[in-house]
């Protein structure tokens, strides 16, 4: 093939190919010209559950510390550390030896005071007469009274002495002060113990019922509390919520309880308020210190607004619907959302109820496109 031939060849091929268009990949095509067809809703009002959701941490409902009462010798350890133990089971047993000699010590003082005392009684009880028959002098007579006072007193003394040598002995060993479960010892066996600040034993815990200490804004309050006012947010009538936890590996429970505190301050550090609330858990599922997503359920959104949670759009300047307009175009209707229940988001403004808003072919639409519209 001559020169001549071969660019002619090369001229038609080119021409050929510059005829043909190369396929657009798929989700490339441009979007259909003319109305989009849409599935239409209507805004609705209706009642709903309202959830309080915060972060939260469990809290024994006794937390109690154990100390010594007396000083002496740590003897011995009774309990299991770990276990559930009984008010009134025995925990320690201080050395007794020093506490028994100071009771017998007291016993003695007593015996003493009581015998000065009734020799006191005697003699007053023999110059009285005396004197009021002028067989003896007022000197003596006042004398006998002095020693008969001081001698009550001493015996007054002697007994309150002999009564805390007793409840010392007793201190010696160490009960229970509630039912729960105890820490590990802090002392070992052989240990000099004082009395006192420096004398703590142990720690016992009692987690039936228990504590859930959880926070919410100060926003979240006065929200509540307006929507509470205004009668769209209903409380429990009985004051009794159900508290939902969520544990750490998403296991969830479901606790009866109520709210038994709200602190009547502002944490300065924080702009946040703590809560408490009081469950049951007798099963002893939760451990004090444990932290849980809390759910607070029992109050109720009344005759609220709320669309599908597909319908709702997020733009540049936040939430949006695409409302129905009556020449069958769609506008952007900026919204406020107020939560998300199951598959509807409940609305605090920007729309009403009966307002048609597009359900569907939500990614086609911008703000005055045509559509044709299909009533659900």
């Amino acid at each position: 093939m001559n020169r001549l031939s071969t660019l002619a060849l090369s001229s038609v091929l080119l021409l050929a190919l510059s005829g043909c268009e190369r396929p657009k990949a798929a989700g490339m095509e441009k979007p259909p010209e003319g109305p989009v067809p849409v599935t239409v809703t209507e805004v609705k009002s209706g009642n709903f559950p309202a959830v309080l959701e915060a972060t939260g941490q469990t809290q024994a409902y006794y937390t109690v510390q154990v100390y010594a009462r007396v000083n002496g010798y740590l003897q011995k350890r009774v309990y299991v550390e770990g276990q559930k133990i009984n008010k009134g089971d025995i925990l320690f047993i201080i050395d007794p030896s020093d506490l028994k000699n100071s009771l017998e010590s007291a016993k003695a003082a007593f015996e003493l005071a009581n015998a000065n005392h009734i020799n006191a009684m005697a003699i007053y009880n023999r110059i009285k007469p005396l004197a009021s028959a002028n067989a003896a002098s007022g000197q003596d007579l006042d004398t006998a009274t002095a020693n008969e006072r001081n001698s009550a007193a001493a015996l007054m003394g002697a007994r309150a002495v002999l009564e805390q040598a007793k409840l010392n002995l007793s201190y010696s060993t160490i009960k229970a002060p509630i039912s729960g479960f105890v820490d590990k010892s802090k002392v070992d066996i052989g240990t000099y113990i004082s009395a006192g600040a420096n004398g703590l034993l142990t720690t016992m815990y009692q987690s039936d019922p228990m504590y859930i200490n959880f926070t919410f804004s100060e926003n979240q309050k006065i929200t509540r509390q307006n929507a509470l006012a205004s009668g769209k947010l209903i409380s429990p009538k009985d004051g009794q919520y159900d508290v939902e936890l969520t544990l750490g590996d998403g296991t969830v429970v479901n606790k009866k309880g109520q709210i038994n505190f709200i602190a009547p301050f502002i944490e300065p550090t924080t702009g946040t308020i703590s809560y408490r609330a009081l469950i049951d858990n007798n099963d002893h599922l939760l451990l004090p210190g444990q932290f849980v997503h809390v759910k607070v359920k029992g109050m109720e959104w009344k005759n609220t607004l709320y669309i599908p949670q597909k319908t709702l759009m997020t733009g540049e300047k936040g939430n949006f619907v695409f409302a129905l307009e009556s020449n069958n175009t769609v506008t952007a209707k900026p919204v406020v959302a107020r939560e998300w229940i199951g598959e509807n988001v409940l609305i605090e403004s920007g729309v009403k109820v009966g307002d048609k808003i597009a359900a569907d072919g939500l990614a086609k639409l911008k703000p005055g496109a045509d559509i044709i519209p299909n009533v659900k």
